[in-house]
């Protein structure tokens, strides 16, 4: 059974959700995501999901990005690689969207790590929505979803599940991400 996760944390892991999708999920001439809370796991029907974990000493956070390959994802990577869509065969796709999620969960990870200490990340792993059977079955201390709609079609969806083995507790800074970019103006690469 997981730990207590505080309200001020689940506040912490939903601000850093939506902020790092929507850092993560641009393609040129496209616009800007909108990201907003969904449903749940129940109301995603996509077919495949890119996997991350982020973890410390005490608690473990499964981020998921869920997707179809189709025409409208396609035509997204198309964009992001500024490539014809005809062009874009499978290993493109499954590339650039695995480093989508990885530009995501690693921009959670510099998120949480202002906050937590002694983090770690894996790399992304696809998985199709069969494997979610055993998420779903799972207890965890927190799990929120969201929907990422680019060009008013909902494109992407994001996933977290957060098990602790200590209370967890800690509050985000709001502004705390913009006023760091303009103190220091490193980047920072994965």
């Amino acid at each position: 059974m997981s730990a207590i996760i505080t309200q001020d944390a689940k506040s912490g892991f939903n601000h850093m959700m939506i902020d790092c999708l929507d850092e993560s999920c641009h393609a040129r001439d496209m616009t800007k995501p909108v990201v907003s809370s969904f449903s749940g796991l129940k109301d995603i029907d996509e077919e495949e999901f890119f996997m991350l974990t982020v973890c410390s000493y005490t608690f473990k956070a499964f981020n998921l990005l869920h997707f179809t390959k189709n025409a409208e994802t396609v035509k997204f990577v198309a964009a992001a690689l500024d490539k014809p869509v005809e062009s874009i065969d499978d290993a493109q796709f499954y590339d650039y969207l695995g480093e989508v999620g990885n530009t995501f969960s690693g921009a959670f990870k510099r998120e949480l790590g202002k906050y937590v200490p002694h983090l770690g990340m894996s790399t992304p792993n696809k998985l199709s929505k069969l494997s979610l059977l055993s998420i779903d079955e799972s207890e965890y201390g927190y799990e929120s979803h969201y929907v990422v709609n680019i060009d008013e079609r909902d494109l992407f969806y994001g996933s977290i599940y957060v098990e602790a083995s200590e209370q967890l507790d800690f509050k985000v800074a709001v502004n705390a991400k913009l006023d760091d970019d303009l103190e220091t103006g490193e980047l920072e690469f994965f």
